[in-house]
Parts: C-alpha cells; sequence; structure tokens
C-alpha cells in the first residue's frame, strides 16, 4: 500500500470537484479564460481527466503490480498531452 499515491489521488479528486464540478477554471494557470469558447465543455474535459488519473492513482496505491511508476507515469503523461492537443485545436480560439 502507497499512501502517497492514495494522497495524491485524494489532491485530484479535490480538484476534479473545484474545476468539473464548480467550475473553477481560472485555477489553470496555463490557460486564460478569455481564449476558451466554450468554458462549460473546457472543464467538463479537464474536470474528468482529473477523476479518471485521481481513479488511477487511488487503484494504484491499493495494488501492488511490477513497473506501477513506469504505467501510472506513461499513463497520465499519454492522456494529458492528447487532452492538451484535443483543447487547443478544438476548444481555444
Amino acid at each position: 500500500m502507497d499512501y502517497h499515491l492514495i494522497g495524491l489521488s485524494i489532491i485530484f479528486f479535490i480538484s476534479f470537484y473545484f474545476i468539473g464540478m464548480k467550475k473553477y477554471i481560472r485555477w489553470l494557470s496555463r490557460w486564460k479564460q478569455f481564449r476558451v469558447k466554450d468554458q462549460e465543455r473546457f472543464a467538463q474535459l479537464v474536470g474528468t481527466y482529473l477523476l479518471v488519473v485521481g481513479a488511477a492513482l487511488l487503484i494504484s496505491g491499493f495494488l501492488d503490480y511490477p513497473y506501477e511508476n513506469a504505467i501510472i507515469y506513461v499513463f497520465t503523461l499519454g492522456y494529458g498531452d492528447l487532452l492538451t492537443v484535443y483543447i487547443s485545436n478544438h476548444i481555444l480560439e
């Protein structure tokens, strides 16, 4: 059991609540609010990312499997990169 991953997943769940549910996109420092065409869809996409990664970290915190760190690293960065490219092409002006 890895308590660091469990704590990190709680941070992701809290971020999901404020960004995905409450729509506080001003917390995302890289994205400027005036450039976002559809703020509802943007918050939904980022919130879904935070929820999925938080769930993956929570599961990884309880399970121990080989190459756990590499798999989590590749999953979060790969999903994040694909999401960033999609948002840049479809959501931003």
